[in-house]
């Protein structure tokens, strides 16, 4: 059988399974990012060699606070409960999208466990985190406008 090369998915409607079946949409989330290392194991035995998963967007940022600062939490719980197994299993670690916004000590597991995996290559699992199409778009054409005096916004 002859894999993809690629997949990528986008982790939406954990929100709205915890909220159906828990009245949470927290354990929905909680859920999902269980998922995750079982997907990437799957996807190695399956020979695929790049992982992107949709797990931020920057339409994120309009949902409550408390609801980011948990998928927030996530990360951070992601990262030092599957870390080993992580570079145990030659797993390397990408991520992408606007990080500017993101919490300091968030920023700083992201450099880290891009760092500390860098050299794996079992397979390539880039997170797309606070990416989205609308502020590509607009971050593209302010590249190509560059020094030009032109206000580029989603309208």
């Amino acid at each position: 059988m002859i894999s993809p090369s690629h997949i990528a998915i986008i982790m939406d409607g954990n929100g709205r399974w915890g909220l159906k079946k828990y009245n949470d949409r927290n354990k929905g989330h909680y859920y999902g990012l269980q998922n995750i290392y079982n997907v990437i194991k799957n996807c190695i035995k399956l020979n695929i060699k790049y992982l992107t998963l949709y797990t931020f967007s920057t339409e994120n940022w309009n949902r409550p606070k408390k609801e980011i600062d948990y998928l927030f939490y996530l990360f951070k719980f992601f990262y030092k409960k599957n870390f080993n197994k992580i570079n145990k299993n030659n797993i390397r670690i990408k991520f992408i999208g606007d990080l500017k916004n993101i919490p300091k000590e968030l920023k700083k597991i992201i450099k880290d466990i891009q760092e500390k995996t860098k050299k794996n290559h079992a397979i390539t699992v880039v997170f797309a985190f606070n990416y989205g199409a609308k502020s590509e778009l607009i971050n593209a054409f302010k590249k190509i406008l560059k020094g030009k005096k032109k206000e580029i916004n989603e309208e």
